[in-house]
Parts: structure tokens; C-alpha cells; sequence
């Protein structure tokens, strides 16, 4: 206890003295304290969740559309019960108060509810899918046919205010809607995706067609009660009016942005119409004025799993948001609220960098900010408005003080910017936190050191490769370029690979090999080379992808030109235990990885996925970083939470992993055997197979490959590959020759080697 004390009355101390120190501090404030002190926000968002309880016993549960009408949200909700079958319902939601009503809904047995709209008075209209069919003499169901009911039901007890068969106005014997809305006088608007717009009065009566002229993705009612059309043009997202008056497409809307594809488009409550892409803005018609309210990432939600949004009148956002990756996930209302950054705890703030944010990246960052009390990491995207500007801002940015504290390095030559100790060495680190290298894959985690040492944590990874068969190539694992083409020479294939342009030809022989032509150490270049030479020459003879042209509806399939040996090599990635079963099935035989050419003769090449992130020397934040960086190598995200598309890089989750493969799946048949059955199929280009539980000998060909793999693939300066293709194009144009091609390369990328030692 007399320690403790003596302990408190030295840190009361301290902390008197750092106090005073700060006041003292205070009366002269550099540069970079106004800066920041005036960066400062004023207000941030917080989100809250809300639980629904919608009464559907089915675990399996999907909101498959949300509509909003002032403060209330109207949702059609399906599900899949094994013992009572399918559940629809639709639902009213009050949310400001809370409350969830259901409004009945009339279905016949073969009737499935579609689209729904709401009117001005509340009520619901819903198109009602209907299949219809007469029974043989044997009981069958035979001579199908579908219709479409237009019916306005009540949000108070679920009467049919008014019902109308609406088949005939399509001229189709299948209709299908996929959008629905209503327009300020009443009028529906009905898309069923072949670029014709459909209007129906309040009476359900046909008014008119409108002729879209390009494919919709969606379709929306503005405050002022207009109709719009979300089409994908070519800066994006755009949205265009309907005119019904001359039944036409307006032009694009001014001002309005979008982002990735994945735009939303709603009803506005304070302004015209409120987007939802990865943020959330408010557009406003009038002034061609959009107004960004803040992005999702920056509130914690994931936008992927957002199915509906809207505005609320006292200023809120809301949105449906419903996991679908986790297994029986429900879905989950939330709404953010404006709050002023006093009231807020903050956070320290860690930069990740990135040209674009990694789909198990992004969950990852969004799981440590809810659960860390103290760091908070903030995504700044290189590459969401000009990706080459993007690109060039994010290369100077490593080298200055605006350097992010994390970086993704996939879009980069990292190598370069290692050497130049631009990077952490991670191996400190890891011993420091308990990882255990030998806890890994060695070849995975030696792939990614620089001298010695690591500065890359890779969640996961697949290898890119080239397969031959081993009666044309023999039991090789590797070859270099000059016996690559000498095999290829020899035979005079048809195609060498599946397209066979030249452009994919000569990116084959050197941009996965460019470190042969480059010796960084002494930052002598052979550009100039026999080899390189003769590469330029042998991808001539093939045409370009322009001068192909090639119809593939009308081409032979993959599978039947691997038969007739008519495709030498096959350039494939292995990423999974199953696309590796379908590919030795697809061959038929036995297969050598003979990989991209290279001296060494070591040519199987990792991919990392799920992120490949280094820690910069300049981060202020480094403990939080590396918290950050180690959970990616947690047990815990390795062995459960990794992404299916790859292989983890720890080795208990690898093994996991395999033995999930191995794991047979049976049925039951009619006496009671269990019998196996296929876990899945899969199927490339003109060939399908059923995938069952993996051989061992199939997880020890798996295993032998994945680690043989030692070097990265695409970890290549842009602007190396920019000299190389610009300047060959003259040569495959024929205005210059092989040679005069090869010393103009060798010249311009020796003077950007001696630029960049």
C-alpha cells in the first residue's frame, strides 16, 4: 500500500507539472497546432441500432425492398422455413416511435409478391406474380402460364382498395416488373428491364410507353413528385427524368455524384432526392446542388449490406442493413444522427492508404473501429475520382509526411520504396506481440521481405500460374524464357493460350519476369538483350486483340481445344482446394505447374488477397497500426472470419481449411443408406464437373504447390510496363525493328532505374 500511495503522489505531480506546461504552451501555438486545431470537425455522425421483430420464425430471413413515405418505411419481407416453406409479409415501420405493424396480404398458392410503391393516402401497391397450370392425366403440372395483378391494399386493415390484371400491356407471355414507383398525380411507372417504361393511372388503366433508349438500374420519386431513371452512363451513376408529356428520357441531372455503381436513389424529405453509395448526400433539383452528409465507412456501417435508406424529418438517416455474409443474419435497422464532436469521445486517428479499399479489408476496419476504444482508422481512397492522378498522388505521399500510417501495397512496387526505409521491418513487431514465423507459411512471408526483412502482413493468398501437360512438358515445375519459347516454337499451336493476341503473349514472357531484365542491386539493365529480342519477334506473329476480333459465341471451347491440343498452356489461378480439382479434371491427366518463365525456374507466383499492408516508419501511431495489422493474423480471422476466395496464410487455418475439403457430404437414399453426394459443382468455359470431398493425394498436390510459390506476381512499377508498351507498339506497327525497339526500351527505363536507385 505504501507504494501505491508514493506512486499517486508522484504521477499528481506529474500530471500538475504537464499541466502547467500546456498553459505555458498555450501562449504561443506553432504552426501545426492552428492546423490542426482548426481541422478539427464540429459535428460527426453516430449511428444507432435498432432491433425489428418481425414475427417470421425463419432463420432465413431477407428484406428484399424498402420504400419510404414520411416517417414511416414499408418493407416486403421473405423467408425460407424447411417446414412451413416460404414466408412473405409486408410490413409498416413507425420510425419515430418504433412500432411495427403488419399489413395482411391475401396470397394464393401460386402467387408471389413483387414490387411495392406507396400512394399519398399510405396505402400499398404490390404486384402480385401469379403462375397458373392445368394437370395430366398423371397429376402433372403442364401448360404454364404467368399473369401480373396491380393491387392497392390498405395500410389500416389490409383491404383491396382496387385490383387489376395488368398482363396485357406488356405484349410479353412472361412479364416480369422490376421497378415500381408512383408520381406525384397518382400515375404508376412500371420497368420490366427491356428499356420500355410503362405508366398506369390511379384507375390502373395504360397510359403510356416511354422508350428508356439504355438499360435502367433503378427508378425514383422525387419530393416534387417527378420521376427519374438511375442510368449508368459514362462518368457514372446518373440519374435522367421522365418526361410523360412527351414521353421521353431528359438529360442527366447536373451536380449530382456518384460512385462504384452500387448508387442508391430516394425520395428526399429536406431536399429533392437523397443518394446512398459508399456516402450519403442530399440532392437538391431546383439549384443542381448536392450537399455530402458524411460516408458510410465514416459512421461504421458497411455499405454493401445496406438493402434501403432514407431521410427522417427531424434530420436523421436510416437505412436497412442486413449482413448477408454471416450465416442466418438478420436484418437490423439503424439511424444516424448529427451530433457535435464535444459530446463525442475521440479517438486517435490512423490513416490506411489505398488506391481502392479491399472487400475483407474494409470489414476488418470496420470490426476495430466498433470494438477499439482508443485508435480509429480512416480510409483515404487514392483512386475513387481519377485513377492515374490518384495513382501519382499516392507514390509522392509515401515519401513526405502525408505518408498514411497503414498502406496498401498491391498497387505498388514496393520493393523499391522498402529499400529506401520507407516501410517497418514487421518482424520486431511480430515477436514483440507473440506471432511465431514458424507459425506461417515461410515461402508466403519470404515472398514479402526486403534484405531480410518483412514489410507486408498478407491476410491470405492464391497462386497464378500456367499449366501444360506433362506429356508435352514432362514432371517440370519451372522453365526459362528461352526454353519456354523453344517449346512453343517447336509445337506451332494454334493459340498458346485461350485468345492468344499478342498483347497477352508479350505480357506473359515479361511483365510476370521483368526483375530478369533489371538488376536493382547494381541498376544495370539488359533490355537490350537476346532475350528480350527475341520475345518481341515471337509475339509479332500473332495478331493483335483488335486484329482478332473474335466472336465467342462462335469460338470452340476451352475444354475441347485443351483435348485437341490445339491450346498449349493455360494460365489459371489456384485459390481454392475445389478450382483445383476442376482443373485437373478439365486437363484430363496429369498436369505441371510450369509457372511464368524466369531463371530460376521458379515461376508459380503469390497473390495475396484480402489486403497486403505495410506500416510506415513515419506513423505516429504505430502501437495502433500493429494492433490493427495482428489481428489479420489472429487465430481467430485466420481460422474463421478469412474470406473464402484464397488460402490463409497460417498454417493451423490452412489445415482447418484442407480438412473441410476432405470432409465428405451425404444424402439419404430411399433405404436409408447414406450415400455421398457432390459438395458443389463447377464449371469453366465448356466444361462442368461435380467437385466431392478432395483425395488426399489431391490436398498433398495442393499443398506442394502453394509452396513452391516464392515470388509475388504483379508487383511491378507502372511506369516500367508504360515505356515497355509504348514503345513496342511502333515495332508490332512495323515502323521500327526488334533491335532499334529493344535500345530505345533499354535506354528510357536505364534512365529511370538511375532516377529511382
Amino acid at each position: 500500500m505504501k507504494n501505491d500511495k508514493n506512486r499517486r503522489k508522484t504521477a499528481t505531480a506529474f500530471i500538475a507539472l504537464f499541466l502547467a506546461m500546456i498553459m505555458l504552451a498555450g501562449c504561443g501555438k506553432g504552426k501545426d497546432d492552428k492546423e490542426e486545431e482548426s481541422s478539427k470537425k464540429e459535428f460527426v455522425y453516430v449511428p444507432e441500432y435498432h432491433q425489428i421483430d418481425f414475427g417470421i420464425s425463419s432463420e432465413n430471413m431477407n428484406i428484399s425492398q424498402t420504400v419510404a413515405s414520411g416517417d414511416y418505411m414499408y418493407m416486403q419481407v421473405n423467408a425460407w422455413n424447411e417446414e412451413s416453406g416460404s414466408e412473405n409479409g409486408i410490413f409498416r415501420y413507425n420510425m419515430v416511435e418504433g412500432t411495427l405493424d403488419e399489413i395482411p396480404l391475401e396470397l394464393g398458392e401460386n402467387d408471389w409478391p413483387g414490387q411495392i410503391c406507396v400512394t399519398p393516402e399510405g396505402d400499398v401497391a404490390v404486384i402480385i406474380s401469379r403462375t397458373s397450370y392445368e394437370l395430366d392425366e398423371n397429376g402433372e403440372p403442364i401448360n404454364y402460364s404467368s399473369s401480373l395483378e396491380l393491387r392497392v391494399i390498405s395500410s389500416k386493415d389490409g383491404s383491396v382498395k382496387n385490383s387489376q390484371d395488368i398482363t396485357g400491356i406488356f405484349g410479353e407471355e412472361d412479364p416480369y416488373i422490376q421497378y415500381l414507383s408512383m408520381d406525384g398525380k397518382g400515375n404508376y411507372y412500371l420497368y420490366g428491364g427491356d428499356q420500355t417504361i410503362f405508366v398506369i393511372s390511379q384507375e390502373l388503366q395504360k397510359i403510356a410507353e416511354i422508350k428508356t433508349g439504355d438499360w435502367i438500374n433503378g427508378m425514383v420519386a422525387s419530393k416534387e413528385g417527378d420521376i427519374y431513371v438511375n442510368i449508368y452512363g459514362e462518368k457514372g451513376p446518373e440519374l435522367r427524368k421522365v418526361d410523360l408529356a412527351s414521353k421521353s428520357i431528359g438529360e442527366s441531372l447536373e451536380g449530382l455524384g456518384g460512385g462504384y455503381g452500387n448508387a442508391e436513389y430516394y425520395t428526399g424529405v429536406s431536399k429533392s432526392i437523397m443518394f446512398s453509395g459508399e456516402k450519403v448526400a442530399l440532392y437538391d433539383i431546383a439549384s443542381k446542388t448536392q450537399e455530402d452528409i458524411f460516408s458510410w465507412l465514416d459512421v461504421d456501417v458497411n455499405s454493401n449490406y445496406i438493402r434501403g435508406a432514407g431521410e427522417l424529418s427531424d434530420g436523421r438517416i436510416w437505412a436497412v442493413y442486413q449482413d448477408y455474409e454471416t450465416e442466418n443474419s438478420k436484418p437490423e435497422l439503424l439511424t444516424v444522427k448529427k451530433e457535435k464532436a464535444d459530446n463525442v469521445t475521440p479517438k486517435e486517428e490512423i490513416t490506411y492508404g489505398t488506391m481502392a479499399l479491399d472487400w475483407d479489408v474494409k470489414r476488418m476496419i470496420i470490426d476495430f473501429n466498433k470494438s477499439n476504444e482508443k485508435y480509429r482508422i480512416v480510409v483515404k481512397e487514392y483512386g475513387t475520382e481519377d485513377y492515374q492522378t490518384g495513382r501519382t498522388q499516392f507514390n509522392a505521399d509515401l515519401t513526405t509526411k502525408n505518408c498514411p500510417d497503414l498502406v496498401e501495397l498491391s498497387a505498388l512496387n514496393y520493393t523499391q520504396y522498402a529499400s529506401k526505409g520507407i516501410f517497418e521491418d514487421l518482424y520486431p513487431y511480430m515477436d514483440q506481440s507473440g506471432l511465431k514465423k514458424e507459425d506461417f507459411l515461410e515461402n508466403v512471408l519470404k515472398a514479402y521481405e526486403v534484405d531480410g526483412k518483412l514489410y507486408a502482413v498478407v491476410p491470405g493468398f492464391y497462386v497464378t500460374t500456367t499449366m501444360a501437360k506433362q506429356s508435352m512438358v514432362g514432371d517440370i515445375t519451372g522453365w526459362t524464357l528461352a526454353e519456354m519459347l523453344d517449346f512453343v516454337e517447336k509445337n506451332d499451336p494454334e493459340n498458346i493460350f485461350d485468345g492468344g493476341a499478342r498483347e497477352s503473349i508479350f505480357y506473359y514472357f515479361i511483365y510476370n519476369n521483368i526483375d530478369e531484365f533489371i538488376d536493382w542491386e547494381t541498376g544495370k539493365c539488359f533490355f537490350d538483350g537476346e532475350d528480350f529480342i527475341r520475345t518481341l519477334e515471337f509475339a509479332a506473329k500473332f495478331p493483335s486483340y483488335e486484329e482478332m476480333n473474335m466472336d465467342y459465341s462462335e469460338r470452340e471451347g476451352i475444354y475441347s481445344r485443351l483435348k485437341a491440343n490445339k491450346i498449349l498452356l493455360m494460365q489459371s489461378s489456384i485459390s481454392s482446394v475445389q478450382q483445383f480439382q476442376m482443373m485437373m479434371g478439365m486437363f484430363g491427366e496429369k498436369v505441371s505447374f510450369v509457372g511464368y518463365p524466369n531463371n530460376e525456374r521458379k515461376g508459380n507466383l503469390i497473390q495475396s488477397t484480402g489486403g497486403c499492408i505495410g506500416l510506415s516508419a513515419k506513423s505516429k501511431n504505430k502501437e495502433g497500426a500493429w494492433e490493427f495489422l495482428s489481428g489479420l493474423w489472429s487465430k481467430e480471422y485466420q481460422e474463421s472470419k478469412y474470406s473464402d476466395w484464397g488460402f490463409p496464410v497460417m498454417k493451423s487455418a490452412l489445415e482447418k481449411k484442407f480438412k473441410e475439403d476432405m470432409t465428405p457430404e451425404y444424402y439419404e437414399d430411399e433405404n436409408g443408406e447414406q450415400i455421398e453426394q457432390s459438395k458443389t459443382s463447377w464449371g469453366y468455359d465448356d466444361f462442368n464437373m461435380e467437385i466431392y470431398a478432395a483425395t488426399q493425394e489431391e490436398i498433398d498436390q495442393v499443398r506442394a504447390l502453394l509452396e513452391s510459390a516464392e515470388k509475388i506476381s504483379g508487383n511491378v512499377d507502372e511506369q516500367l510496363t508504360n515505356i515497355i508498351t509504348e514503345e513496342s507498339a511502333a515495332f508490332f506497327k512495323g515502323q521500327k525493328s526488334a533491335a532499334d525497339t529493344a535500345n530505345v526500351i533499354q535506354n528510357r527505363i536505364q534512365i529511370y532505374v538511375n532516377e529511382n536507385q
